[in-house]
This record gives C-alpha cells, structure tokens and sequence, in this order.
C-alpha cells in the first residue's frame, strides 16, 4: 500500500490500525461493549487479554471459550485471527481483527506444552509476568530480577510455535534479558516511557533499545497514570504524541506502536484491585482501578497530531499499525 497518495483525513481509514494489547477484564461472558467501541473506533485488529497471574490458571480456558464462541457467532463484525492474513481480509472487509494474549507465565501452570496448547487455542501473544515476580522472571513491581530458567524454555518454545513474546510488565533487567534470548522480534506491547514519567509500570530507555535491537516494537499506551502526575492538564493526545515522540527519537518511528491497555472500568475489576495489592501496591495506584483510561474513541486523532509534527505518512501508517504487523509476521507465519 503507497500511503503517501493518500491525505491526513484518509490514513487513518486506509492504514491497518493496530492495538496491540486492550486492557480488557479477562471474564465470561466478555466484555462486549468494549469490543465493540474498538471496532467502532476503526481500528483494524485488537489483542485482548484472556488471562493473567491475578486470576486462577485455569480460568484462562474458560475465557478462551468464551471469545471463541463470541468470535464465531459474530462473523458479520469480527475475525478471530489465526495469521497476518486474517488481519488483512478484515480491513478488506470492515471487520475487527481479534487476537488473544496472556498476560504472565503462571497461566502455563509450570508446563511448558501448555505453550503450544495456547497457541493452538488462538492466543498469540503472551507477556511474561504481570507485575509481581513469577516463574519466568522478575516484574515490575518486583526485586528487579532477570528471566528464569524456565522462563528461557519458555521463549525458546514461544519461538518454535510462533507466540509473540511481549515484555511489558517485566522488571527492566527481565525485558532485557527476553530480548537477548529471544531469536525472533519481541514487543513491548504497552509501556509508556519511564524517562518522561517515573512510574515503576513504564520502561526505561534501555529496554526500549533491547526491544528495538530484536527488530521489535514498543507501543504507547493510553493510561493516564502511566502518562503524567495527577493534576497535569495536558491533553492525552498530547501526552500520548509526547512519548510516540520519545520512542521515535531514541529507537526509530520504525519500532513504535500503540497499545491503548483501554477497558471498561467493572464492578469486578474494582474489587479485583481492591483485594490483590500485591499486584497494583496502593502507593503506585492511589486510585485503585480508576486509572484514567484514555477513551479509544481519541485515538484516530493521533493521525493528525503526527501529521502537525512533520511525520511522514509511510511513518505514521507504519504507527498506527503496519510496525506491529510486521513483527506479528515475523512470528506468527
């Protein structure tokens, strides 16, 4: 596709949008309204979480289930994907992509054939640890420790079976430490950078760089946590724009993406916060669950705010999305 035919008010529409990663409460039934407003929003393909170390292991199976059962009910809307051909026959025709990730090896249960049995069920993507330590390695929220013995196997077979390996929520030597074993491009699906904002959830300019050195992809998120200090009256498009700015400075537009982390706050993601704060420490999340998710429905608008910024249009397609489906590609097929 020549993006460069086309004009600011039609590259959004033309260009695959890519989420690479939507914070949507891993529950049965799903969290429809959700899906939908992506869809509506005009992005092209979404990954959503069916699991994380939060929840039970096994309670992943029952999510799958259900995405799979929703999927094939709705054809006339979405696509399950399987392969970056998916991907393109819904832009062909108007339809949202959906892929699913994990977020934390817990969900392997210690086995590492469970890898494969995922990937066969239809995630694609899975992040390593969801802010505490695991058996794979360090989190964000932890002792700053790097990958595990396990968490190696686990790479080494993500790469066989074609599983994107996504260090967000890692601890920075962890991220590293992934992107030094894996032999594929890895992501970083959705962190806002550390340098602009010091939450312990965001990443430092060395793991953007590990990331980008694997051929890789870091996508900017739309948390307003993650973003800026409370009482900032910065608009999120301008926050956002700030860190794409960032990552384009320090790694290349070539390795950035989004990962808009957008969900629906629900009376059980509430309570979930409420009572596991060993996963959100109260001092880094004053708020609980009220984390102050930029609407996806802003999103398009980073179209023209890249535009303003001088940034090509073979730069922002790539942005918006045609960086993430590279690297999918490069793992999935």
């Amino acid at each position: 596709m020549d993006v460069t035919q086309f004009n600011v008010d039609e590259l959004f529409q033309k260009s695959i949008v890519w989420d690479a990663h939507c914070g949507m409460d891993p529950q049965v039934p799903i969290d429809v309204n959700s899906l939908e407003r992506i869809r509506k929003a005009g992005f092209t393909f979404v990954s959503t979480n069916v699991g994380y170390d939060v929840l039970p292991w096994h309670d992943t199976f029952s999510v799958i289930a259900g995405y799979r059962k929703f999927l094939s009910d709705n054809k006339d809307k979405y696509i399950l994907v399987s392969s970056v051909a998916d991907v393109l026959a819904a832009k062909r025709e108007g339809k949202l992509a959906v892929s699913m990730d994990i977020e934390g090896v817990s969900a392997l249960d210690g086995k590492i054939e469970l890898v494969e049995t995922y990937h066969r069920l239809g995630v694609r993507q899975i992040s390593f640890v969801y802010n505490k330590d695991n058996a794979g390695g360090g989190g964000c929220h932890g002792a700053n420790t790097g990958i595990t013995p396990f968490g190696r196997e686990v790479v080494r077979e993500m790469n066989r079976v074609g599983l994107l390996v996504d260090g967000t929520h890692c601890s920075p030597r962890m991220s590293i430490d992934m992107a030094e074993t894996s032999s594929k491009p890895i992501i970083i699906s959705h962190s806002n950078s550390r340098a602009l904002h010091d939450h312990p959830r965001n990443i430092w300019n060395e793991q953007a760089v590990a990331c980008a050195h694997t051929g890789g992809v870091i996508g900017v998120t739309g948390i307003r946590i993650f973003l800026t200090k409370a009482g900032d009256n910065t608009s999120d498009i301008e926050l956002l724009v700030r860190n794409i700015d960032h990552y384009c400075e320090l790694v290349g537009p070539q390795h950035v993406g989004i990962g808009t982390d957008f969900a629906e706050i629900t009376n059980a993601l509430s309570t979930r916060f409420a009572n596991a704060t060993d996963y959100w420490p109260p001092e880094h999340y004053p708020a609980g669950a009220n984390l102050g998710f930029v609407d996806i429905e802003m999103f398009p608008q980073i179209t023209a705010a890249l535009s303003a910024r001088g940034y090509s249009n073979k730069d922002i397609s790539g942005i918006l999305g045609g960086n993430f489906m590279r690297v999918a590609a490069a793992n999935w097929e």
